[in-house]
C-alpha cells in the first residue's frame, strides 16, 4: 500500500472554502448526518465526529436550521464523510459489509474500530481512514 503524496494549493483551498453558503453548507451537512446515522452514531457521537459540536447546536443544524457556513475544520470533517462512505460503496457491494467495517477492529487504525477512530474527534483521525480506503482501492 503507498501513500499518494497530497497536492496543495493555499489559493485553491481558499477559493473552495469562501465560495461556499449556508445553504450549500446545509446540503452537505445532512447528507453527513445521514451516512453517520446509517453507520448507527447517535446525535452525541455524530457531533463529536463533525467537530465536538455542542449537542443543541447539533440538533439545530441537523433540523435545518444552520445560522453561519460551515467553518473549514467542520467542512473538512463534512467531506471526508462522504468520501469514506463513497471509497466504502466502490470497495464493498452488500450494505452490510460497510457497516461493518466501520465497527469491526482493524490492524490498520491499532485494533481499534474505524468508528472509534471516529470518536476520538480528531480531524487526522478521519484523513487518515479516508486515506487508508483509497489506498485499498488502487
Amino acid at each position: 500500500m503507498h501513500a499518494q503524496a497530497l497536492t496543495f494549493d493555499p489559493a485553491q483551498f481558499r477559493e473552495n472554502h469562501e465560495g461556499k453558503t449556508v445553504e450549500k453548507d446545509q446540503v452537505a451537512m445532512n447528507i453527513a448526518v445521514r451516512i453517520l446515522d446509517y453507520w448507527g452514531f447517535s446525535d452525541a457521537e455524530k457531533a463529536v465526529v463533525l467537530g465536538d459540536i455542542p449537542i443543541a447546536t447539533f440538533r439545530r443544524m441537523k433540523s435545518g436550521r444552520m445560522r453561519s457556513k460551515l467553518t473549514t475544520d467542520r467542512r473538512t470533517r463534512v467531506s471526508l464523510i462522504l468520501g469514506i462512505h463513497e471509497a466504502l460503496r466502490i470497495l464493498f457491494l452488500q450494505d452490510a459489509y460497510k457497516q461493518e467495517w466501520i465497527n469491526n477492529c482493524n490492524r490498520a487504525f491499532g485494533e481499534n474500530s474505524p468508528k472509534d477512530v471516529m470518536l476520538s474527534g480528531s480531524l487526522v483521525g478521519l484523513y487518515e481512514i479516508r486515506r487508508y480506503l483509497d489506498a485499498s482501492r488502487s
